[in-house]
């Protein structure tokens, strides 16, 4: 019970972000310190989305069982009765033979409701039951159930996603990101179904009922370790729920959630190693240690306060066209919150405007709470925050300078500069068109002033 309300906590968090703009990796400075084995890790908060630490998380590498997220989410869109009993196909078991992969022990023929099918895929990452509960949403066509697996990732907008199977055993052509699972669980954790979904993967055990083909119930238990108290190297007391996977192409992988004093998480670790660190004759899961290193270094060492107030002044901006001021003064658009090394605080942190986020000048009108520019906190060198900066107060507009804008505007224009041009030059024209003409016009009066004496004269004589 504890468990579903937090998920309805955490779909809250996800669907209500602050006004901060979360910042790439902000404590990625950190990572090497820590120093974890894994070639591709996440770790974002469900609080804001703002990423903590981060490793080639838009490096394409094989999904492995992370794709039976979506075969989940997909089951849960499309099928009206969770009750609903199926039969396991003959051609799945065959289809899975010699792959050596994880199962629930379902077998061919046999009676299984369509969330028992889900328990199985989703807690010990059964492949039958992902291929089963593909035929059965499909109608037989699994080919087609990928091709809609695909179809929704694309509509998630992850672009380098592409799925193969619906159980994500090794092919080729499949592959995924970091980032891109990031948006599936974020996805699976919000829709409709996200109640159901939660509560199946923050069970570490589950009992299937008899059926058909079995007499007695059966217990499944997870693949997530991290859940598990049993395993003291993996368990991680934050985790409460999450996906595993692992083959050989894709290295050991995990996706899960945690949470712990109000701080929601989401760690994802992919192509991890499994090697004997520590010499004990067993290769350690990479996907689980580096998921608990970080996990609890973060919940250790980081917390959520609040860094810039709403009524404090970070900068300027000129202001035209306004008779009564030639500045207007720029603010957070709200309380500023991030997360930050505890005890850290407003005084703690270096804000400024991102470069040339503020425009030269900002023409009046303008309303109060009008975005401006950007601003960014940092913290030890290290951008943890963005935030909108808006005007302090609202600028009226001085219709007589506007109108003298606008007629200096008009004549900066391109097309209006070569009219004028172009008028300028057929005004010239004219003008030197009459100069000749009268020039012309005096010679010859000048002409026959002159011929009309000499007749006079001669008259005379």
């Amino acid at each position: 019970m504890k468990k579903c309300k937090f998920f309805c906590i955490v779909c809250i968090l996800l669907l209500l972000t602050t006004a901060a703009f979360p910042a790439n990796a902000a404590y990625n400075t950190l990572l090497e310190d820590l120093q974890p084995r894994s070639e591709i890790l996440l770790l974002q908060s469900l609080q804001d989305d703002t990423v903590i630490f981060e490793r080639n998380t838009t490096e394409r590498t094989p999904p492995a069982s992370l794709t039976k997220i979506v075969t989940a989410i997909l089951t849960l869109e499309n099928c009206t009765d969770l009750e609903q009993l199926v039969a396991v196909p003959q051609s799945v078991i065959d289809s899975l033979a010699g792959t050596n992969s994880s199962n629930a022990g379902l077998k061919a023929g046999e009676m299984i409701s369509v969330y028992d099918l889900l328990c199985c895929m989703l807690i010990p990452s059964a492949n039958e039951a992902a291929a089963t509960l593909a035929d059965f949403i499909s109608g037989g066509n699994t080919d087609e159930f990928v091709q809609n697996m695909n179809i929704f990732v694309e509509r998630l907008g992850c672009a380098n996603t592409h799925f193969m199977t619906p159980h994500g055993l090794d092919t080729e052509g499949q592959y995924t990101t970091a980032a891109d699972v990031a948006k599936i669980m974020k996805y699976a954790l919000t829709f409709a179904y996200s109640d159901i979904f939660a509560d199946i993967i923050g069970q570490t055990t589950y009992t299937l009922p008899a059926s058909n083909l079995h007499e007695k119930p059966r217990t499944i238990r997870t693949t997530n370790f991290l859940m598990n108290t049993g395993y003291a190297d993996y368990y991680c007391k934050y985790v409460i729920g999450g996906k595993t996977g692992s083959t050989s192409q894709a290295g050991k992988c995990v996706a899960a959630v945690a949470d712990h004093g109000g701080y929601a998480y989401l760690v994802i670790v992919m192509n991890a190693p499994s090697d004997d660190v520590d010499h004990d004759g067993y290769g350690e899961n990479g996907a689980f240690t580096d998921s608990k290193l970080m996990l609890e270094w973060v919940y250790s060492h980081i917390r959520y306060e609040q860094v810039l107030s709403a009524s404090e002044v970070m900068a300027e901006a000129r202001v035209r066209l306004s008779a009564k001021t030639d500045h207007v003064a720029l603010q957070p658009a709200e309380d500023l919150f991030a997360f930050v090394p505890s005890g850290v605080d407003e005084n703690s942190v270096l804000v400024k405007p991102v470069d040339g986020s503020i425009p030269a000048s900002v023409d009046a009108p303008i309303e109060k709470g009008e975005k401006i520019g950007e601003a960014a906190v940092f913290y030890a060198d290290q951008e943890i925050a963005r935030t909108d900066l808006v005007a302090a107060e609202s600028v009226s507009r001085n219709l007589f300078l506007f109108i003298g804008s606008m007629i200096a505007e008009m004549f900066r224009h391109p097309v209006v500069r070569g009219v004028l041009f172009l008028l300028a030059l057929l005004v010239g024209g004219y003008i030197v068109l009459v100069v000749r003409v009268n020039r012309a016009r005096r010679r010859k009066q000048k002409q026959k002033n002159s011929r009309s004496k000499v007749v006079h004269m001669q008259d005379f004589k």
